[in-house]
């Protein structure tokens, strides 16, 4: 009896539940883990250098993701700026990188993004997912160019960063799966 309902359930009803759980998970997750984080006793610039030095602490100059301290701490502060200390720490924390960015785009792509999804839904959307700061505000990959599908995805890279990047690419390959012929 379950073969047979399984057989008869469309891949599309299948996909669908994949999504619905990823996003019931995300909204149930704290994103990041940022409400435990904000609880922390170390300042939010410590706990962002510490989070990129972790992670690209032995980066030999002349690299992507090198930058001088000086630079890592004008990113963080733009980032401060914007989100406020404690959220801009948790956003590094969650995605190290974030601090090698150009900030002279974080504002402008923020701007951009309110501008699609309206200014709560994209702040949080970049809290979310930090990554989205690489994107400038416009160009041929800029922000004024992102479909709209960049805000759900973005509970979905929220919901599986803690599990790690096989998840997410397991999604992905669930969801385009059943896209290409018939059914």
């Amino acid at each position: 009896r379950t073969t047979l309902l399984r057989r008869s359930r469309p891949r599309s009803m299948t996909r669908n539940l994949v999504v619905f759980a990823a996003l019931a998970a995300a909204l149930v997750l704290p994103a990041h883990g940022l409400a435990a984080k904000a609880a922390s006793k170390i300042g939010g610039y410590p706990r962002a250098l510490a989070a990129y030095s972790k992670s690209y602490g032995k980066v030999k100059p002349g690299t992507w993701y090198f930058r001088e301290p000086a630079v890592l701490q004008k990113s963080f502060k733009e980032l401060a700026r914007i989100y406020g200390e404690e959220t801009a720490a948790g956003m590094v924390e969650a995605v190290p990188g974030a601090l090698t960015f150009n900030p002279m785009n974080f504002a402008p792509t923020l701007e951009v993004f309110s501008e699609q999804f309206g200014s709560d839904a994209a702040r949080g959307m970049i809290i979310r997912n930090p990554g989205l700061l690489v994107i400038p505000p416009s160009g041929p990959s800029g922000a004024d160019k992102a479909p709209p599908i960049v805000l759900p995805v973005s509970y979905i890279v929220a919901a599986t960063r803690p599990v790690g990047g096989l998840l997410l690419f397991v999604l992905f390959v669930l969801l385009g799966s059943g896209g290409a012929g018939p059914h």
